[in-house]
């Protein structure tokens, strides 16, 4: 009894859509035709119901779920009179977020397992008299449900295989884990409330799946309302055709700003793909210091230390405590590449030497911070190419290698992400030449 009870309290959205819509008279006002909801805490209820009355012309009435007395598959009754209910030759619900059309068939991100979804139907809850959104359904049974064919496929699988997995389980994901992605068309952002906090949480690689899971316009509805610091580290993970669109969508003044936060190897890598005159506009709108370092850069090869090295190192004075180089070190952290490489510098930045974090943690604090350092520090120089950074990093064992000029001036550094990628670049572009032979 108690499983009847609760089963009555669960229904699709293809079981109402299209039911009758009764008055408290029992005369038939049109059909089901949409339902509008919105959000309560993790999860969504009804908020307005959409009668259609079909024929010529059609017409549409709008009324709140509150007039709703009893809900049924394949018909819903109001608790008030056919002369209360005024249709209307035109529908506009586009601020609010309807089953129908947002939702229902429509991509969807699901943050708990962080991957886009179809939706095929809805699963609705009876609580008291809410209807309440409890889950989406993304099985095949969804969709042959919403055709009508479920008893006759159903009976046809049972014959074959009783106990088939599309018999057996439902396929369905908690709303609380859904964010739809319904597009404002004016601004094309994401009109309704996906959590911030919950695509910040997602890493950036994840968030790169999911993206490229998206039909272009979704993708830079999703990629703009996403915080500065979050859209760095997701363009990091694009090719540059992904990057280049999703900037092109943007602007100018929010693409440097951007830049402004991404490391200066993969701000170099990006500028030196892009027309000249989009670079020259950009390196305008930053800031001088950064506009600076970005140009000198650009004007070496992107197989070059100089065009693969990034400036978000930690160096310490070499007059410094291991104590007071440990403080500098944490203030330094957010920002830097790697702290696990420890560079020494005097006081033109010349390098003088280099060391670990490990050996300044188990060093005496009051010691001089050059009392740590290794006894040689390897260093390449800005026009060294790919082939020979790699040759040092594997004759020393080295996964960061400091980066100077000339003059022994410390500019930047190299770490073995940087080179690797590089060198799966170069093998790449090498295989498709041979097949190409």
């Amino acid at each position: 009894m108690l499983n009847q009870q609760a089963e009555s309290m669960f229904l699709f959205f293809s079981e109402i859509q299209e039911a009758k819509i009764l008055d408290s008279d029992g005369f038939c006002l049109g059909r089901l035709y949409d339902i509008l909801i919105e959000p309560i805490g993790k999860y969504a209820k009804a908020k307005i119901l959409i009668i259609e009355k079909k024929g010529l012309p059609r017409s549409w009435a709008v009324v709140p779920w509150s007039v709703v007395s009893q809900v049924s598959k394949g018909c819903l009754r109001l608790n008030g009179k056919a002369r209360e209910v005024i249709f209307a030759p035109l529908l506009n619900h586009k601020a609010d977020l309807s089953i129908r059309r947002d939702i229902l068939d429509q991509q969807v991100v699901d943050m708990n397992n962080q991957n886009v979804i179809r939706v095929n139907d809805i699963h609705l809850l009876m609580a008291e008299k809410d209807l309440v959104v409890a889950h989406v359904d993304i099985g095949l049974r969804g969709i042959v449900r919403r055709l009508g064919f479920e008893k006759f496929i159903d009976t046809l699988v049972r014959i074959f295989d009783k106990n088939s997995r599309y018999l057996q389980k439902l396929w369905l994901i908690s709303w609380k884990h859904i964010q739809p992605l319904s597009i404002n068309p004016v601004s094309m952002t994401i009109k309704v409330d996906v959590s911030q906090k919950q695509l910040n949480e997602i890493p950036a690689a994840d968030l790169s799946e999911i993206m490229l899971d998206l039909s272009q316009k979704h993708r830079v509805a999703l990629f703009k309302i996403l915080d500065i610091t979050t859209k760095s580290k997701l363009l990091c993970t694009l090719d540059f055709k992904e990057q280049k669109s999703l900037l092109e969508e943007i602007g100018e003044r929010e693409a440097v700003e951007i830049l402004n936060q991404l490391p200066t190897d993969e701000a170099v890598d990006l500028l030196s793909e892009l027309p000249k005159s989009n670079v020259h506009n950009m390196l305008r709108l930053m800031e001088s210091k950064n506009a600076k370092m970005l140009s000198t850069l650009l004007g070496y090869s992107g197989e070059s230390a100089a065009g693969l090295m990034t400036t978000e190192y930690v160096a310490v004075p070499e007059t410094a405590s291991i104590e007071e180089a440990l403080v500098l070190i944490k203030e330094k952290t957010p920002k830097a590449e790697t702290i696990q490489s420890i560079f020494i510098v005097d006081q033109e930045n010349h390098l003088v030497g280099s060391t670990v974090l490990r050996h300044l943690i188990i060093a005496d604090l009051k010691d001089s911070v050059r009392k740590a350092a290794f006894k040689k520090t390897v260093s390449i120089y800005m026009e060294d190419e790919v082939k020979k950074i790699a040759f040092l990093m594997d004759k020393y064992k080295i996964y960061c290698l400091p980066v100077v000029d000339s003059s022994n001036v410390l500019v930047g550094i190299i770490t073995i992400d940087d080179i690797f990628s590089r060198l799966v670049s170069i093998a790449w572009r090498r295989s498709k030449k041979k097949k190409h032979l």
